[in-house]
This record gives C-alpha cells, structure tokens and sequence, in this order.
C-alpha cells in the first residue's frame, strides 16, 4: 500500500497559526485583512501587557525602597 503524500496538520491549542499543505486559491482580500487585523491586534494586546508587567515589576522595586541606578549614555 502507498501512503498518500497529502499531510495532515493539527493546531496546538498554545499555536495561533495553522499549516496547511496546500495554498488555498480561493481567499479574498476581506478574509487577508480579517486575519492580519487579528494578529496585530494579539501583537499590540502582548506588547501592553508586558509593558505593563515591566512597569508594575518597576514600581514594585521603587516601593520596596531598592535604589534605582541611572547609567549614563555613553
């Protein structure tokens, strides 16, 4: 018996991408957007909320009365 060379992929409930083995030619220009809007929305929702870990960590040092050293620009 031969093995069909089709792959077949499963996401990972961790992954937000999924890979197929073949290009679907039918995707509109609306469903591109859809899609790129989503990740860079996921993108910018990431990036606040570590931005906000990194401040809360900060003021967290600054309250517990740890100096904070500036270095200067070389």
């Amino acid at each position: 018996m031969s093995r069909k060379s089709q792959h077949r992929y499963r996401k990972r409930p961790d992954r937000r991408v999924w890979v197929f083995s073949e290009l679907n030619h039918d995707l509109r220009p609306e469903q591109i957007a859809n899609v790129l809007t989503a990740a860079g929305l996921e993108q910018a929702r990431l990036e606040a909320e570590a931005a906000h870990e990194h401040e809360r960590q900060h003021t967290r040092q600054d309250s517990a009365g740890t100096p904070e050293k500036e270095v200067p620009d070389a």
